[in-house]
């Protein structure tokens, strides 16, 4: 189910009024079922995987707390990176092995063929990286004693699978939705005017982003990416690919977030930002503190700190990024594109981090200083975006050469891709949303207005989307 769909719309609606209507000790049963519906939705065989793997943490996790072996713990974050691996990464070290020993019946193409003429084809099941990463967490702080209540299994259940954020986050922590749960459960959570409001505004923002920003944007990238020669076309828009899709995965994105931050309020839970105007970034430090700020804070506490972090020498140090960020690129996908998007994430925090330590400030003093940073973050930042958005390997490789070829700059051959003016109507509404992220106080004023503004934003969206046929498009990170 789509969020942006008559379908989701219909369920959530009636989850909506059910759980309002039950009694407090009702809803924590009630919305458990109904997330898990949500999920089964998409595969019950999956479901069943899904449930597997929550039962055993939960399970593993109380029998650490009973007898303090460590070994458990350990074991079980091994199941589940293994589990991970298992259904993302197959295919992938397969063909590896198959570059190593030249074994072409280990090449993916071959094997995925070969697997799914016999029926048993290893499918990615839906959110598994994130549902994974979320359910490691409550592993990593209970062990770690930075999270210490009891929950029971339905407790934990419906942490992970709460469905507004269940399909590609935020990335809750145990401290953020399980005490919230127990609050459900006891007390029952309350629903006041201003979280109504600001729900609705949220699954406003998160529509529209989607919609008519976002699945607009894909119809400029799509000739670009799916050209076998990219460099058919002038470098300038091969310079302008990356910031295209890094704002298209922007309004993509953070229109999930949105939408569960606002289904999450309108049913009185609380969900994190996500987001918070990542384009405006003055360093690839930056960026990070800026955008999917729920992984790069899971990143940080569970894979850079726990490598050492700045607690070591400067060589272990920039070392410590440079794996962090390789992991959180494999983590992205099965792809040599990922790995060295990745890697060349790490090395860019590494030498800020050195620059830093030289006395360099992150963000200068002077405007000269400043303009010389945004600058230089700029030109390394765009062409390591090539490999993240990159459809293959061959790709990546044409369009960066691309990017610094001389001749074709001159080259009154190239092309000029279609549908620009898209581009520039929603280079306006990002650049909006990003004034929206970074100077919410300013904008609210509007609310103000809001008891008679959201029934006519209401009207205005409904008779909008009706003008849009285009088809429904999954969010982008529902691939991971």
């Amino acid at each position: 189910m789509l969020f942006v769909t008559g379908q989701f719309l219909l369920f959530f609606l009636i989850v909506l009024v059910v759980h309002w209507s039950l009694p407090p000790r009702f809803r924590v049963w009630f919305l458990t079922l109904a997330s898990l519906y949500f999920y089964a939705s998409w595969s019950l065989l999956f479901t069943l995987h899904f449930l597997t793997v929550i039962g055993v943490n939960w399970s593993v996790v109380e029998l650490w707390r009973t007898f303090r072996r460590n070994w458990m713990f350990y074991i079980l974050q091994i199941a589940n990176v293994l589990n991970l691996a298992f259904f993302k990464y197959f295919y992938f070290g397969a063909d590896i092995i198959a570059g190593i020993t030249g074994w072409s019946w280990l090449s993916q193409p071959t094997l995925v063929e070969s697997h799914r003429m016999l029926g048993h084809e290893i499918l990615l099941p839906l959110a598994i990286s994130f549902y994974t990463f979320q359910i490691m967490s409550y592993g990593f702080d209970i062990f770690r004693e930075k999270y210490t209540e009891k929950n029971s299994l339905l407790e934990v259940l419906l942490f992970k699978a709460f469905f507004p954020q269940l399909i590609a986050g935020p990335i809750m922590r145990s401290h953020e939705l399980l005490p919230q749960i127990r609050r459900a459960w006891t007390e029952g959570l309350s629903l006041d005017e201003n979280a109504f409001y600001k729900g609705i505004w949220l699954c406003f923002i998160g529509i529209i982003k989607k919609v008519f920003l976002a699945d607009q944007l894909t119809v400029f990238l799509a000739p670009i990416m799916g050209a076998h020669d990219p460099t058919v076309y002038h470098p300038i828009y091969l310079w302008l690919a990356p910031v295209v899709f890094s704002a298209m995965v922007y309004a993509d994105f953070s229109a999930y977030s949105d939408l569960a931050r606002g289904f999450g309020l309108l049913m009185g839970f609380q969900v994190p930002v996500n987001f918070k105007a990542p384009l405006f970034f003055y360093s690839v430090s930056d960026f990070w503190r800026r955008w999917h700020i729920t992984l790069s804070l899971w990143l940080r506490d569970y894979v850079y700190i726990t490598l050492g972090g700045s607690r070591v020498g400067n060589a272990r140090h920039y070392f410590n990024f440079i794996l962090t960020f390789f992991l959180g690129g494999l983590w992205h996908g099965a792809a040599y594109t990922f790995m060295l998007w990745g890697t060349s994430v790490g090395v860019m925090l590494s030498l800020e981090a050195f620059l830093v330590s030289k006395g360099i400030p992150e963000w200068p003093a002077s405007w000269w200083g400043r303009a010389l940073r945004l600058l230089t973050t700029h030109l390394m930042f765009w062409p390591s975006a090539i490999f993240f958005m990159a459809p293959s390997w061959p790709w990546s490789i044409a369009v960066s050469s691309g990017m610094f070829n001389l001749k074709k700059w001159i080259d009154p051959t190239t092309l000029t891709p279609a549908h620009l003016e898209t581009v520039a109507y929603c280079a306006i509404g990002v650049f909006f949303f990003h004034l929206f992220d970074e100077f919410q106080d300013r904008f609210r004023i509007v609310r103000r207005f809001e008891k008679w503004l959201i029934p006519l934003v209401s009207i205005v969206l409904l008779v909008a989307l009706s003008q849009f046929t285009g088809g429904q498009k999954d969010f982008f990170y529902f691939q991971f």
